[in-house]
């Protein structure tokens, strides 16, 4: 099978992976909006856009906006792979922690072979997820799905496994990891202040409980810990629920 090295430029690989990330959160793109993704003028963006829809990886209408067709799903999907195995090799093999892999595998995601890529995923023992909890598509643009809650939609008493930080912010992860709030730990909210208010959760260091398999785990804690999540930063954060005890 051709992969998308054979297929666009680096430039336009990029913008479907803006496009498909967008359209996780969005049922409809606007070409500001892409814009704004790409942090280029609406002008670039439009450019780029006709030049992706002559190529028959997009598609706009005023209706749906701007929409990945089949083949352009898979290019991106294969470039966010190819991405996110780099990830857990940085962190794996080469020593980096969670919050500077992004940076750096954006500068390689466009350099290495398929060879280099295959040879990667051996190496990292054919992971399904990347450092942040985001599933590695495989090569045929196949994604894991999984029933996810943020951290915000939870009630006091409801507990599950941290899978995955929607948000790549360096800082914030730095953050998260002085919390242990980190993918493959079980957390369970004690408390919701009202008026949306913070969420105080439990975070317990038994990672056993959380059926955390093909988890990337990037922490260690002594204790069990207590903290105050605030709302913006609880609506980042996505938990399996654990099954609630029959009453």
């Amino acid at each position: 099978m051709r992969t998308f090295c054979h297929i666009i430029t680096d430039g336009m690989l990029d913008y479907l992976v803006a496009i498909y990330e967008l359209s996780e959160d969005t049922d409809r793109i606007s070409t500001s909006v892409l814009a704004q993704k790409m942090k280029v003028s609406p002008a670039a963006a439009s450019s780029m856009t006709k030049r992706l829809t002559e190529s028959g990886h997009v598609e706009r209408s005023a209706r749906t906006g701007i929409c990945l067709t089949d083949q352009g799903r898979l290019a991106a999907l294969q470039l966010l792979r190819r991405h996110r195995l780099l990830e857990v090799f940085l962190i794996d093999v080469m020593g980096f922690t969670w919050d500077q892999v992004k940076a750096e595998a954006m500068r390689l995601e466009h350099a290495i072979s398929a060879e280099f890529e295959k040879r990667m995923e051996i190496l990292c023992n054919f992971p399904t997820h990347c450092p942040h909890g985001d599933p590695i598509p495989s090569q045929d643009g196949r994604v894991l799905s999984e029933e996810l809650v943020c951290l915000a939609e939870l009630q006091p008493g409801q507990s599950g496994v941290l899978r995955r930080v929607a948000n790549h912010n360096a800082p914030m992860l730095r953050y998260l990891s002085q919390l242990n709030l980190v993918p493959g730990y079980y957390v369970k909210v004690l408390n919701v202040e009202p008026f949306d208010g913070p969420s105080i959760v439990q975070i317990q260091n038994d990672v056993t409980q959380a059926g955390a398999e093909n988890v990337v785990l990037r922490a260690t804690v002594g204790s069990d810990l207590v903290k105050i999540i605030g709302r913006s930063l609880a609506k980042r954060i996505f938990v399996k629920l654990a099954e609630q005890p029959a009453t």
